[in-house]
This record gives structure tokens, C-alpha cells and sequence, in this order.
């Protein structure tokens, strides 16, 4: 609770709602990389009534369309790029609080991917698309070529997204900063995520070793590199440790920041006397958090997502799939370094969470926590609104030297 209530505190910057204005933060934290302007943020959220999903949705649509039609006349291939990149970005925002069966999501993401994959062509970004296979469905990978000079056996960085990402987002997260910095940069999708969703309906999977290991196959096979450092974002911070703990080829990981088990979180939001309850999830306990999620907009919005994306029939359902990521037994087997990013404010879950998992993590070659303050703007979840921040934290750490 307390934790709610320092949330509180930190938001409330374009929204009452904490959802909508977290969200906002979020389009805003891609600002350093292009992917937001404040005078067309701002255009969009006055325009969105406070908790309207339907009204959140047509006013970033409406921004982005604005800068598409705009980038269709301009010249100047920087300016254009840039646009798309920016309009991409605003659809992947429209389409957030979508029911997953909206028929608007599907064709909202297709115009953001087209808008994406436009708008690097245009700033010569060099990129590949390449699909791999993963059961009877195939796993798509997005291949960003070093730039000149670093060329091949550049440092290599494997990044994942995690609950509610997709992986062109992860351009302004970290692909584009580390390219800046002279290095190859491979971003995938794994179960729950991207185009295996979305086309093939296969929900999110524990075993994250799984798509991991598929993924430095292939880069092993079309990559020269000097190292591996996989990137884990938000809830794909947890699952790229479990996924170094059971491979052992990633040189340095960073989860960016470290989530716990998604049942921990989920039941983290639970009034304290409820919690015992939460684990089996009976009928009058489904019954309130349902209604809460009535009156809540974070709360309607992250049953809907994790429903979708486990594969969770109801919410009883969801919480015995939680439940088959156990516990962090692993952790030990962790050889690589760490970097574990946690938020002073952070509101998905307890931080104190964070420190115990370092603690757990005995095998790792070295092993460094950053918490970000509020003194310093980067108290909530991600760094989201300090991007620079995050960055100049991961990235000299991956400079550090090492016997």
C-alpha cells in the first residue's frame, strides 16, 4: 500500500488516472531516442477524457495520423524518418488499452509496424527481419546491423521485451542507443509476445530458456561477435535470468528492471488480508478483483493483457498459470555478470523483492543493483521518463573492464 501511495505522489502529470498518465510517461520516455514530441503529446492528451479508453485510443490515433500524412510530403529523408518513427510509437499507445478482441488492434499494429520499418529505411538504419522456427510456428527476430565502424565482431546485445511491449518498441528502449555505441543489436519475440500471439495464439511460457536458446543458435550461425549481453525489459528481465541460468552463453545480462515472478506482482496489488487467497483464487475473491477492475482502469487493463497473453480462460485460470513459474531455484545457476536496475517507486511490485533475488544470485560473476531515486528522476518502473539515466548506467557497466 505503501508503495501505491508514493505512486500517487509521482503521477499525475497529464492524468488522474494512474494508468493513462504512467502510460504517457511511457511515450515520453522515448523522446531522447524519437520516438515523442511534447507538443503532439500533448496535443493528443487534452483531447482524452480521463479513464476513456475509446478517447485514448482515437486521439493518439488521430496524432499519429497527422504525422503520417505530414511524412508523406516531406523531402528531407531525416525528417521524414523520424515522423514515422514518431507515429509508430503513437499507435503502438493507441492500441494499449484495447480489449485484445477489438477489431481495431490488429490493423492499429500493422499501420505502427509499417510506419516503423518506413521510417528506419528512410534514416538508413539497417535492418532484418528473419523468422526462425519454434514448434510449428515461427519465431520472428529483428537483426540491427552494426554501424561502420564497428562492422562485424561488434559487441553484440540480445534484447526481449516482457508483459505489454512489443518488439519495435524496444527500438527506443535500448536498440538505438546501443547502436549509437557500436553495437549489433538482436531483438526477439518469444510466447506471449509479437507475431507469436498475435498469429499463432501461443501464450507466455516460463521456460523462457526455450525461445532464448533458439535465438543464439541462430545468432551463432550469422553473427561475428566479441560478446553477448542479453537485455531483459520489465518482465523480460526475469525472464532472460532464468533463461542465462540454464544457458550459459550470454557473457553479461541486464535486467532492465528486475521483475519477480508475474503471480508475486499480481498478488502485490491484493489488499494484504486477501493475499493468503490469491494463490487459489476462489470464486469470491475472483469476484472482487473483477469488480475492482469496473472501477480501476490499471487493473481492467493488466486482467485483460494477462488473460491474452497466458492464455487464461478466467481469472482462476490465469492464477494457476502464474503458478507454474514456481520460484527462483535457479538463480544460482547464473554464471554471467549482472546488472539489476530497481525503481524507488516502483508500483508493480514490492522492491525489497529486487534485493533478495541478488542476494539469491551466488554463482553470478559479479552481480551489481542500481536502485534510481526520486532525487535523480528515475524512481518509477524502468526509469520510464529517464532514459538517458538507464542508459548511461547499462552502458558503462557493460564497458567495465573484466579479468
Amino acid at each position: 500500500m505503501q508503495n501505491a501511495a508514493r505512486e500517487v505522489e509521482r503521477l499525475g502529470i497529464f492524468f488522474r488516472d494512474k494508468a493513462f498518465d504512467f502510460e504517457t510517461v511511457r511515450v515520453m520516455w522515448y523522446a531522447p531516442a524519437g520516438g515523442a514530441d511534447l507538443g503532439e503529446v500533448l496535443s493528443a492528451t487534452r483531447r482524452i477524457r480521463n479513464g476513456d479508453t475509446d478517447s485514448w485510443f482515437r486521439e493518439w490515433n488521430r496524432i499519429a495520423t497527422v504525422l503520417l500524412d505530414r511524412a508523406g510530403g516531406l523531402r528531407d529523408d531525416l525528417s521524414r524518418g523520424n515522423a514515422l518513427l514518431r507515429a509508430a510509437n503513437y499507435l503502438r499507445t493507441a492500441e494499449f488499452f484495447l480489449d485484445p478482441a477489438d477489431p481495431r488492434r490488429g490493423p492499429t499494429a500493422d499501420r505502427a509496424r509499417t510506419s516503423f520499418d518506413t521510417g528506419l529505411a528512410a534514416l538508413g538504419v539497417e535492418l532484418i527481419r528473419t523468422e526462425i522456427p519454434y514448434g510449428e510456428a515461427e519465431l520472428e527476430l529483428m537483426y540491427f546491423l552494426p554501424r561502420a565502424p564497428a562492422g562485424p565482431g561488434a559487441p553484440l546485445l540480445v534484447v526481449c521485451g516482457g508483459f505489454d511491449s512489443v518488439p519495435d518498441e524496444l527500438w527506443f528502449t535500448v536498440a538505438r542507443a546501443a547502436l549509437e555505441r557500436g553495437f549489433a543489436v538482436l531483438v526477439y519475440e518469444g510466447p506471449g509476445q509479437g507475431n507469436l500471439l498475435r498469429r499463432y495464439g501461443i501464450p507466455f511460457e516460463h521456460r523462457w530458456e526455450v525461445p532464448s536458446s533458439a535465438v543464439l543458435d541462430w545468432a551463432a550461425a550469422h553473427i561475428e561477435t566479441e560478446s553477448t549481453t542479453g537485455v531483459g525489459i520489465s518482465y523480460g528481465g526475469r525472464l532472460l535470468a532464468r533463461a542465462a541460468a540454464k544457458d550459459p552463453r550470454y557473457d553479461r545480462i541486464v535486467l532492465f528492471d528486475y521483475f519477480p515472478r508475474m503471480l508475486d506482482a499480481f498478488t502485490a496489488s491484493i489488499p494484504w488480508p486477501l493475499r493468503s487467497a490469491a494463490a487459489t483464487m476462489p470464486p469470491w475473491l475472483a469476484r472482487i478483483v473483477s469488480t475492482a477492475g469496473r472501477f480501476d482502469t490499471q487493473t481492467r487493463w493488466a486482467l485483460a493483457n494477462a488473460r491474452w497473453t497466458f492464455g487464461a480462460a478466467d481469472l482462476p485460470d490465469l492464477v494457476a498459470k502464474l503458478a507454474l513459474d514456481s520460484g527462483d531455484e535457479w538463480a544460482a545457476d547464473i554464471a554471467a555478470d549482472v546488472l539489476l536496475l530497481v525503481a524507488e517507486r516502483e508500483h508493480f511490485y514490492p522492491k525489497s523483492l529486487a534485493y533478495r533475488f541478488a542476494e539469491r544470485l551466488t554463482g553470478a560473476r559479479s552481480v551489481t543493483l542500481r536502485e534510481f531515486t526520486s532525487a535523480e528522476g528515475g524512481e518509477l518502473h524502468c526509469q520510464n521518463g529517464a532514459l538517458n539515466a538507464a542508459h548511461e548506467q547499462i552502458f558503462d557497466w557493460i564497458r567495465l573492464p573484466r579479468g
